[in-house]
């Protein structure tokens, strides 16, 4: 039951925490967001197809999961005996993958530190451009079942907040990483937040 409740609960409010930290500390993203949301009609419900419609969102919202991964790995058991960098791995060992590392490699992502929504747009695609290397969800058969819910819902919240409020970092709090044991700004994410009158 814990573990449902850690999913389901703790992992979206990290991503959701790390859109609005990371939109903020990037206006041109955040501008592009929102003139994105402004080709549909802010009473009109959000549909299927609208939501696919919404390209760049999920650009952000990838590039989001790539920089801040909610989840910092998980383990695998070794089914062969097998070698990697040098080194022999018996079957039967507990091994670690690490999703941060893996979605910091240099070699898929030049200038892995910055925001860069682009990176994920059809023409770059860089998510596709190795198996394995982009593993927000874990990957391979026992990858996150939530997966597309979890997509879904941050989705929907993404394009909600865009479309109706504002938002700005309130002053003198440590915006530095911790893990507990989601990644969450160390003082939280304080935030003054407002609607948008339209």
């Amino acid at each position: 039951m814990l573990l449902l409740l850690f999913a389901g609960h703790e992992t979206l409010t990290s991503a959701i925490a790390s859109f609005c930290l990371l939109v903020t500390q990037n206006p041109n993203v955040l501008t592009r967001a929102r003139e994105e949301q402004k080709q549909f009609s802010p009473t009109e419900p959000l549909t299927t197809e609208s939501l696919k419609q919404m390209t760049y969102l999920e650009q952000v919202l990838k590039e989001v999961l790539r920089l801040i991964p909610p989840v910092g790995g998980g383990f695998r058991q070794v089914i062969q005996d097998c070698e990697f960098g040098g080194y022999s791995i018996p079957k039967g060992w507990l091994i670690q993958y690490q999703i941060g590392k893996t979605q910091q490699d240099e070699t898929l992502y030049p200038e892995h530190k910055n925001f860069d929504p682009d990176r994920f747009a059809p023409e770059n695609a860089v998510d596709k451009q190795k198996i394995f290397g982009y593993i927000p969800f874990g990957g391979g058969m026992r990858e996150c079942l939530g997966k597309e819910f979890a997509r879904l819902e941050m989705k929907i919240f993404a394009a909600k907040l865009l479309r109706s409020y504002e938002w700005e970092l309130l002053p003198e709090q440590d915006l530095s990483l911790v893990a507990v044991p989601t990644p969450n700004p160390r003082d939280g994410l304080k935030i003054k937040l407002w609607h948008l009158d339209r």
